[in-house]
């Protein structure tokens, strides 16, 4: 029977294709440090199969194994140390013809490196782990057939960590132990294989499979970036064929950009608390941990690629006013997209306390939009003098039951629409302004506006949004953070921002 899958693992396709009747065989390579081994073993668990799988490693001894993946102690079948296997009764339930011929071909030899396996089976213990020198009559590949067929009809997953080091070991070229496997597992038997090759880009091994995964470690913008990619799965409809992942805690999370947050009914916002009397919450407690909450008369700046959705926008943009309104503040706010006060109002009044948006929201509106003088919210934004249109003093005039810090949020994008490239250098007055009050400026725009380098250069916030294989990251300028995932949870009934570090 197949365990519920965990959301946001291993992707889906894999535990599809792996879960399918019949056996099926997996390489999974990449360079040193990327995950290769958590992968395999994290794949026992999301398989169901933790008791069903054999772990056969060349290199890694059991208690070293356990030390870095505690979880596995007493869950899964180690490659096992203790003695020779057990004479075959010749009456097993799997296929070994290939194995056997092997054997026999070694013992006659005619495989490659067979003195080099001959000698001597004594273990020697090296920088802390056991090196043994293994014998022509193959044991622990011996070892693993026992466990399989003790295991019968049951389907097992044999690990195999690495194809490389077992082939170094045992001086058989890699692609014919990868045929033994084939032959007499996954062919003969219907087991399930896994292959980790110690080496990434295409390989000659690579057909030997019946499907192939690739990590690597790459960079975005100075930062780690780690990439998955599903190079093929025979017979399995691949939906994602590259991943962002990270091994955040030990564990590999690939990120599903088909997977889709399930939007619970509205409810009440709940605010979340400021960090001190200088630092206020940004209504985001991940980017509160990250850069420490917005301060007061200062600049904050997120520069927003043009391939990020627009709800991740929507969603981040609900999440700052909707704590600044539920902690009684006041909100100034030109939106994105030149929209409007009666899409806020749709979007965040489910959220909010009755009367809450119309009293302490308003929303700068283009002139050439209409309807402004029909909402109590809105304020014009004329598109002749930016210093008048936005007028601090009027906005306090506009907001005479809010408390103290006001959040301006204002989007680039429109302003620039409306004004100019250098709608900034017009804007002094705003600026300093929201300064002696002592109130937040958060500015949101594009990395191909004219404004975004001017604003980074003055906030002392500066976060950017991008999209990386369909997944959406987020990382600090100011100050500077590392990349994480970005992605929105909406169980609670309000959108709650979760970020995962790359690491």
């Amino acid at each position: 029977m197949t365990a519920q899958r965990k959301e946001g693992r291993i992707p889906g396709e894999v535990i599809d294709f792996l879960n399918a009747s019949g056996g099926h065989s997996l390489i999974v390579k990449g360079p040193a440090g990327t995950g290769k081994t958590t992968f395999a073993l994290q794949l026992t668990e999301e398989l169901g199969e933790i008791g069903s799988s054999y772990y056969l490693s060349a290199r890694v001894s059991d208690e070293s194994l356990y030390n870095q993946f505690p979880w596995l102690r007493n869950r899964l079948k180690p490659k096992g140390l203790e003695g020779p296997p057990k004479p075959s009764s010749g009456t097993t339930k799997i296929s070994r013809a290939s194995l056997d011929q092997l054997i026999s071909r070694i013992e006659t030899g005619q495989e490659s490196g067979e003195e080099d396996a001959r000698k001597g089976l004594g273990a020697d213990v090296r920088d802390g782990t056991i090196d043994i020198a293994l014998g022509y009559d193959l044991p622990e590949v011996e070892r693993a057939y026992e466990f399989i067929d003790g295991k019968m009809p049951s389907r097992s997953l044999l690990i195999v960590d690495s194809i490389d080091a077992l082939s170094e070991h045992y001086g058989v070229a890699p692609s014919k132990l990868i045929n033994v496997f084939q032959r007499d597992l996954v062919e003969g038997s219907t087991q399930n294989v896994l292959y980790v090759l110690e080496s990434s880009g295409e390989t000659r091994l690579d057909f030997l499979g019946d499907g192939v995964i690739s990590l690597l470690s790459l960079e975005h913008e100075g930062r780690r970036l780690r990439s998955m990619t599903i190079e093929k799965l025979r017979g399995q409809q691949i939906r994602q064929h590259r991943y962002l992942y990270t091994l955040d805690a030990g564990r590999l999370t690939a990120f599903d950009i088909s997977e889709k947050p399930k939007i619970a009914r509205p409810q009440p916002w709940r605010p979340v608390a400021d960090l001190s009397k200088d630092a206020v919450s940004t209504g985001i407690a991940a980017l509160d941990g990250l850069v420490g909450g917005f301060l007061r008369g200062r600049v904050a700046a997120f520069e927003i690629a043009n391939s990020v959705p627009s709800e991740y926008v929507d969603w981040l943009r609900t999440a700052m006013v909707c704590n600044a309104v539920a902690q009684g503040r006041g909100v100034a706010h030109v939106p994105p997209r030149k929209g409007t006060a009666d899409f806020l109002r749709e979007a965040l009044s489910p959220h909010l306390a009755e009367g809450a948006f119309e009293g302490q929201v308003r929303v700068f509106e283009t002139a050439s939009l209409g309807g402004a003088e029909q909402s109590t919210n809105a304020l014009p934004l004329e598109g002749h003098n930016i210093e008048t249109d936005l007028k601090w003093s009027n906005v306090e005039y506009r907001l005479p039951n809010s408390s103290r810090p006001f959040l301006a949020l204002m989007a680039f994008d429109t302003l620039e629409s409306v004004y100019g490239e250098k709608v900034l250098e017009q804007m002094s007055g705003v600026l300093a302004s929201v300064r002696r009050a002592r109130d937040i400026f958060v500015g949101l725009a594009t990395p191909q506006s004219a404004s975004a380098p001017k604003l980074a250069n003055i906030a002392s916030v500066v976060l950017r949004l991008d999209v990386v294989n369909g997944s959406v990251v987020l990382y600090g300028e100011k100050p500077y953070t590392g990349l994480y995932n970005l992605s929105f949870d909406w169980a609670t009934g309000v959108p709650v921002a979760q970020l995962r570090p790359i690491v």
